[in-house]
């Protein structure tokens, strides 16, 4: 059983030593925790590991801070790839005198379609799930050499349980609200999946004077979450959602310490014009394979547009009419490895020349159907076209790309996800 005793004095030490700093500091202190290092590499994800995604996301986030706020020191747990003791994180919390604690990982599960973000802070509120992740990110003490300090919780001990609410309630309200910032705004700014706020009894949270945090990215065990994760853009992203989320719960501690900065001047926004009469698309490959759209030759890329060109099928990502945007798709696609991507020019409906027309092929078989056929899902004057032993089925005969886009969506929407674009001279593929 845990004596009470000493739980009830550790705490009042630790309100009490709180409220003699806070009379005395000026600046606010945020303690950025990179979770695992060294030897603990954290979970093993698809593309990097746990440890190096959490450093990354942990230094960029801190950067952010340090440019942004003069009034605000930041103190990293750690800077580089080693191993810390989680009792060694709390100590530099409390050491430091920690307005806000925020530990950095990443989540793993088995089922490698699991995703989400979630933000965990310390309570006794707990389901299976949040067990197992409290379990795992607990497991490096089995790594540490003195494992007795991790004084053992008993949960259904009345005793314990009054002790630990009481050092927990000075700070839990305000971990709550900071751990709500950053779930909504991976949600409104990211749109991000998000699994919620939770509660669970973390070792590296537990003793922090200060409101505490455990913040999971996502799943590095998914293979587009941790694609992204472990993309520039990805960390980029994820790190500037933490930033805006301390930025919202430092001017609300701001409000509530008395102080009110002057908003600065908002400059005026610089509105970029479109490319006239212009749609930019980037183009990504050229292959001589229809690739499904959740083939590993795609690199994670969603919403491609396929279009046949002769016998080759050419693979495009996104649309816009903004040179900025253009530049950010490019970069996006490069940053998954496709080196020879370009940005390239469609004029905005252009009309193919003579017979030339576009058509949207959806089925291939080797089996001869009538139009109107139910296998056609209620698409009507269908064409068919022998190649070979198989037929081939084509919908629609468009002029424009744009029309031509608009008549893929219909197909698509038919139940024919792996439909795609092929150009036309009369009723024969070019």
């Amino acid at each position: 059983m845990i004596n009470i005793q000493k739980y009830l004095f550790f705490a009042m030490m630790l309100v009490f030593s709180t409220i003699s700093f806070a009379q005395k500091k000026q600046n606010f202190v945020i303690v950025i925790d990179a979770g695992h290092g060294g030897k603990d590499v954290g979970a093993r994800g698809v593309a990097d590991l746990e440890k190096n995604i959490a450093l990354d996301v942990a230094l960029r986030f801190g950067n952010l801070i340090e440019k942004n706020h003069k009034d605000v020191k930041v103190v990293w747990t750690r800077k580089t790839d080693v191993f810390l003791e989680l009792w060694e994180r709390t100590r530099i919390s409390n050491d430091n005198h920690a307005n806000l604690f925020v530990s950095v990982h990443c989540n793993s599960a088995t089922n490698s379609s699991a995703t989400g973000t979630e933000t965990f802070v310390m309570g006794l509120k707990k389901s299976n799930e949040t067990d197992e992740v409290s379990r795992r990110e607990n497991s490096v003490v089995f790594l540490e050499k003195d494992q007795e300090k991790y004084e053992k919780f008993d949960p259904n001990d009345p005793e314990a349980v009054i002790a630990f609410e009481i050092m927990n309630a000075a700070y839990k309200e305000q971990s709550i609200r900071f751990a709500d910032l950053v779930e909504k705004n991976f949600v409104n700014k990211d749109l991000r999946k998000s699994r919620g706020v939770k509660q669970a009894n973390f070792h590296v949270l537990r003793g922090n004077a200060s409101p505490s945090v455990l913040v999971e990215l996502g799943f590095v065990s998914n293979y587009d979450e941790g694609t992204f994760l472990a993309s520039e853009e990805g960390k980029q992203k994820t790190a500037e959602t933490l930033y805006e989320s301390f930025k919202q719960f430092k001017k609300e501690f701001d409000r509530r310490s008395g102080i009110e900065d002057e908003p600065a001047p908002k400059p005026a926004p610089k509105v970029e014009k479109p490319v006239e009469g212009k749609k930019l698309k980037v183009k990504v490959m050229e292959s001589k394979i229809k690739f499904s759209a959740t083939s590993p030759q795609l690199r994670g890329l969603t919403d491609l547009d396929v279009i046949q060109e002769g016998e080759n099928y050419v693979y495009y990502y996104g649309e816009t009419d903004l040179q900025s945007r253009a530049d950010d798709l490019l970069n996006t696609v490069k940053r998954k490895g496709f080196s020879g991507a370009k940005i390239v020019e469609f004029e905005t409906n252009k009309k193919l020349e003579g017979g030339k027309n576009y058509r949207v092929q959806f089925m291939t078989s080797n089996k001869k159907y009538k139009d109107r056929d139910d296998k056609f899902n209620g698409l009507t004057n269908v064409l068919r076209v022998k190649e070979g032993s198989l037929q081939k089925y084509y919908f629609g005969a468009d002029k424009t790309i744009e029309t031509a886009q608009k008549t893929l969506k219909e197909v698509q929407d038919k139940g024919f996800r792996n439909a795609f674009i092929v150009t036309f001279n009369g009723e024969d593929p070019l």
